[in-house]
């Protein structure tokens, strides 16, 4: 597979940074997102990906990773463009506090929700870059953990827009466009059962969703120079992110058959 030119040595240097430190402990690592599309953009796109271990970081080798990959930052800056979550493999689609993130230059002890939500994305568009392919070890995502997960997504959105006045992603217009295209990947997934990046959802969601919210997606998808803050109010995101809320909580999933 063919990767846009300027990350490549990005995406060639990561797997043998993380095989130096762990070794045989690091079970795979795979890209999704947006550098798979042609949407990608290379001024705003970041660069997607899930690194899968046997266990939990020590914490020596979670300091020798954050050093490790701000050593490469300050070589190569697409690593500040870099998001990886690290994921231990028994528990990758369950709550685990031992996942860690690294994104925006910073790796962190986040924990994880088991998102099932981007290895749905991953078995459409991903590619794995080195080790073991997910099918050998991820459990069945049911249609059950894929609702569930639609309806968290819905409520951090709401989280960091409506609930807390003191989130650093409230007065953000990256985060504004950002939460207007997931809100349509959402009501996306939930109507088709599928995932779509958020360009594809965003056009579909011109087709399917009220004309309330139109505006708010034609300026989102059109993102750039002359789109601002304003473009974004508050109370229509608000009020868009209760409409999704809605219409995912009124189509539960499929009844799985045996």
């Amino acid at each position: 597979m063919r990767f846009p030119d300027e990350v490549t040595p990005l995406l060639a240097e990561l797997p043998d940074l993380l095989t130096k430190l762990l070794g045989t402990d690091l079970v795979g690592l795979y890209l999704y997102g947006s550098i798979l599309e042609p949407s990608f953009d290379s001024a705003r796109s970041d660069v997607d990906c899930i690194a899968v271990t046997e266990r939990g970081l020590t914490d020596a080798e979670f300091r020798q990773l954050g050093d490790r990959l701000n050593e490469a930052a300050a070589v190569d800056p697409w690593f500040e463009r870099l998001q990886m979550s690290l994921l231990v493999k028994g528990t990758v689609l369950a709550k685990d506090p031992r996942a860690c993130l690294y994104q925006f230059g910073v790796l962190k002890r986040s924990g994880s929700d088991g998102n099932p939500i981007i290895w749905l994305d991953f078995f459409q568009r991903g590619h794995t870059l080195c080790g073991a392919e997910p099918e050998t070890f991820l459990p069945t995502i049911t249609p059950e953990m894929f609702h569930r997960a639609l309806v968290r997504e819905v409520g951090y959105l709401r989280e960091e827009l409506s609930v807390k006045p003191e989130s650093e992603w409230r007065d953000s217009l990256f985060y504004r466009v950002y939460a207007v295209l997931t809100l349509c990947r959402i009501l996306y997934s939930a109507q088709t059962g599928e995932v779509a990046s958020k360009a594809e959802a965003g056009r579909w969601a011109l087709d399917h969703a009220p004309g309330d919210w139109h505006n708010l997606i034609h300026q989102a998808l059109e993102y750039g120079d002359s789109v601002g803050l304003e473009d974004f109010p508050l109370p229509s995101l608000c009020a868009f992110i209760e409409y999704t809320n809605a219409q995912v909580e009124s189509t539960p999933p499929p009844k799985e058959t045996g």
